[in-house]
């Protein structure tokens, strides 16, 4: 059907928002301004006429973006091409670097500014499409020198400098922060509250809540109030939230939704949330439906809640009978964004009730839905109908990231009829798939024949990381024998890669000599090996009559000179806990130093929490109360309460007085009036990011810092999860590396700013307080880590470098590409 203005697929940021053909164009979300330290969108757009180009046509056309604004809630950025008839799926808008003799003379003024940060927002987004685009593609490099960073503003003042040190040293300075929240002017209170919502319940209590609470009433910072009274989750705060829940201003009821939804613990509470799946604003009902995935589906409550949540749903389904034809419900982006998080809470839930709708999804024509229906699958009781939704997908998507999901839905579903469409995908063009359907494969016993032929194809992969995972598989369903075989073979291979799919491979696999084979691997010269094997040993210590060898093994590697070994063998020894290695775990824990040292004296404290009646594992356990580190003492209250029946009361410790100060902008890194961009240079091809210093300020320094020092060069990707992230950057290469520029663990900097495609983040352990060297970038929205790992970049070009990258492939290099947009300060040369 032809229309003035066709629909234009595209993607922002990585985030496919729509594909309809809609009139009115192509409405995208964009994320520009969710706090922090900088000044986001917090006003009306204007608009502009941009010059842009569809690939595939022979000359470019005029096309508009436009944004509008509404306090407390995301821009909508409308885009449409004029004049364009048959677009296909898979097209994207490309700026023109010569085109600003095109473009209309700008309105001056602030409203001309914000219209041009959504522009170019929007069109610096574009190459992170999961799938190439058809036609001719732009100049890499002059694309790159198109790309700009979103104005920002950091600001400085001595009460701005007090609140980020009291914030490094998570502490009320005796009540300095509380009074800051209270007395100061609108940008230091919003800066105070930031800072008190990273005060750790229940470290810091009743004295924290109640000056949150008082700042629900201000305008300035009752969004932030929420924000930071959600990240805390003290119960005491559940009464304030429900009388919240009803607040004419949207956005604020968005952000008090949100935050009741983190107290899972409280009927009433969820009861609240889940009517505000009827709320009349859709960014209401989104933070909803996101909420209602925090929560166990094992609450009295949870079908009630799935029902609520299918419900909302209902006015967006995919066909509807109309005199007998199905037809297709259109969509705006926020309803589109609405629906795929509906149906990631159905799945995350593990809804048996939703599963008319992930039948129903799994044919769409959006990825994202298409994605977490398959996820919400994968969870259910099979049935023949539910594998043939899988196998379709599976057949049928064009996204990588799809067809990896119907891969892992059909192994867990387990069917015959499964066998012969992932036998298909061992052909794909994608490694990702292809080792997810070899992965899947292991799982059918009863077919192994078959299994074992499609599996054949998988050994002789091009990918070490399919030819892994076809291992795997192989060693689940050949005979013991012939699995260690091959355990051997691959684990006197050159590539660690290959000796780290053996050590993987081999944790399924009974015998001593299986054993023995890991015990070798565990003084491999590759971190990443040794450290596996280790792992693998603990899963042998449930398997009959190889627990004792096993253990004895493990005790020994506590004494190993590398943390990461031993940190491995504190894990496996935790697993299957036992009263004789309470001795040695302690001796581990005291006599470790160094890198990772605190995350070894945490697991102990963990492990010796499952053996309550040893003294000894009492005493320690005591003595750690009064831990100078305050993870370590965090944990040993909750071992001491939950363990072991003790009921102790918090006090605040003093600060660590050799903390190094925390970087300020204009002094220790550059007041800069854009956000930088960096350019991540990788074996499969370069990344750009667009780095977020107003909002994670000491997690871009950090990072900065060490690309400067060359740190990230030839580091490796070690942990690959498909349609989930990439993580590397760490000096060991195994992921028990962090060696932060600073020599301190990074604090968190958690904001309301949401994981979407292309999300540059900071891993850490269990304690929020230990962000180090490495970087994880996910490949879709991931909901589960909002408000739990720093974000601190996004993706802006490079989009399908991110789709190809693999474990084992590495890190070249860091070059900044914007150090001149800085203002007062020392500059950041760019990396090498």
């Amino acid at each position: 059907m032809l229309r003035e203005h066709a629909q234009i697929p595209l993607v922002l940021s990585g985030r496919i928002v729509d594909q309809d053909d809609h009139a009115a164009g192509l409405e995208i979300l964009e994320n520009l301004g969710n706090g922090g330290e900088g000044h986001g969108v917090d006003a009306a757009f204007g608009s502009r006429e941009w010059v842009v180009r569809a690939p595939g046509r022979t000359r470019p056309g005029k096309g508009t973006l436009r944004a509008d604004w509404s306090p407390g809630r995301q821009p909508v950025i409308v885009a449409s091409l004029a004049g364009s008839r048959q677009v296909r799926p898979t097209t994207m808008l490309h700026p023109l670097p010569c085109s600003r003799r095109h473009a209309r003379r700008p309105a001056p003024g602030k409203a001309h500014a914000l219209a041009s940060l959504a522009a170019t927002a929007a069109l610096t987004g574009l190459l992170a499409c999961s799938s190439a685009p058809a036609g001719p593609e732009p100049n890499p490099d002059a694309f790159s020198r198109t790309l700009r960073g979103a104005p920002i503003r950091l600001v400085r003042s001595p009460e701005l400098d007090r609140i980020r040190e009291l914030e490094e040293a998570r502490s009320t300075g005796g009540g300095e922060l509380l009074r800051l929240a209270r007395d100061g002017s609108p940008e230091v209170r919003r800066r105070a509250v930031v800072a008190l919502g990273r005060l750790p319940f229940p470290e810091f209590g009743k004295e924290v809540t109640e000056a949150l609470v008082l700042r629900l009433e201000d305008p300035d910072t009752r969004q932030a109030a929420a924000f930071a009274l959600g990240q805390r989750a003290d119960p005491a705060s559940a009464g304030v939230l429900t009388a919240y829940m009803n607040d004419p201003d949207p956005g604020f009821r968005s952000r008090v939704v949100e935050a009741a939804s983190k107290l899972v613990d409280d009927p009433a509470l969820r009861e609240a949330v889940t009517i505000a799946l009827r709320d009349a604003d859709l960014g209401v009902r989104i933070e909803a439906a996101v909420g209602t995935s925090r929560w166990s589906s094992e609450d009295p409550d949870a079908a009630d809640v799935d029902r609520a949540l299918l419900d909302t749903l209902s006015p967006y389904r995919i066909t509807s009978s109309r005199g007998g034809a199905p037809t297709r419900v259109q969509r705006t982006a926020i309803e589109a964004e609405l629906v795929w998080r509906v149906l990631f809470a159905l799945a995350r839930r593990g809804s048996t009730l939703g599963e008319g709708a992930f039948l129903e999804y799994a044919s769409s024509d959006v990825p994202l839905e298409q994605l977490f229906a398959m996820r919400g699958i994968a969870k259910l009781e099979a049935s023949d109908e539910l594998v043939a939704a899988a196998a379709h997908a599976l057949d049928t998507t064009s996204d990588w990231r799809v067809a990896c999901e119907a891969a892992v839905a059909l192994g867990r579903l387990g069917q015959s009829a499964a066998v012969p469409p992932l036998a298909r995908a061992t052909d794909h063009a994608s490694a990702h798939v292809r080792a997810a359907a070899a992965e899947a494969l292991g799982n059918f016993a009863e077919d192994s024949k078959e299994a074992l032929k499609a599996l054949h194809r998988g050994r002789a992969d091009v990918s070490p990381v399919v030819r892994n995972a076809a291992l795997a598989s192989f060693c689940r369903l050949a005979a013991p024998s012939d699995a260690l075989a091959e355990l051997r073979r691959q684990a006197d291979r050159n590539d660690p890669i290959e000796r780290f799919g053996a050590a993987a491979a081999a944790a399924a696999v009974p015998g001593s000599e299986v054993v023995e084979l890991l015990s070798r691997l565990a003084n491999d010269p590759s971190k990443l090996v040794a450290t596996r094997a280790v792992s693998s040993l603990g899963e042998h210590l449930s398997i009959d009559g190889e627990g004792a060898a096993v253990r004895a093994l493990l005790r020994s590697l506590l004494e190993s000179p590398d943390n990461g070994v031993r940190s491995a063998a504190v894990e496996g020894l935790a697993s299957v806990p036992d009263a004789s290695d309470v001795e040695a775990l302690i001796a581990a824990a005291n006599t470790s130093k160094g890198d990772i040292s605190e995350e070894i004296v945490v697991g102990v404290l963990r492990a010796l929490g499952k053996i309550p009646e040893s003294a000894e594992a009492r005493e320690f356990v005591r003595r750690s109360l009064v831990d100078p580190r305050p993870f370590v003492r965090r944990v040993a209250h909750r071992v001491a309460e939950e363990d072991f029946g003790l009921e102790l009361a918090y006090t605040e410790v003093p600060p660590d007085p050799a903390r190094p100060p925390v970087p300020l902008p204009g002094r220790d890194f550059p007041a800069w009036t854009r956000n930088p961009l960096v350019a991540i240079n990788t074996n499969r091809g370069e990344m750009v990011f667009e780095l977020f210093p107003a909002e994670a300020p000491v997690h871009v320094v950090n990072f900065l810092a060490l690309a400067e020092k060359g740190e990230y060069d030839g580091t490796l990707f070690h942990r690959v999860v498909p349609d989930f992230v990439v993580q590397g950057g760490d000096y060991r290469g195994d992921g028990y590396g962090g060696r932060p520029a600073r020599g301190v663990a990074l604090r968190s900097e958690f904001t309301p700013r949401k994981y979407t495609r292309g999300s540059l983040g900071m891993p850490r352990n269990q304690d929020p307080d230990s962000g180090g060297s490495q970087l994880f970038v996910t490949h879709r929205p991931t909901p589960h880590l909002d408000g739990h790992y720093t974000i601190f970049g996004e993706l802006r070009a490079g989009g399908d470098v991110l789709d190809r990258i693999e474990q084992g492939d590495r890190i070249l290099g860091v070059r900044l590409l914007s150090p001149s947009n800085a203002g007062t300060g020392k500059s950041l040369p760019p990396g090498r």
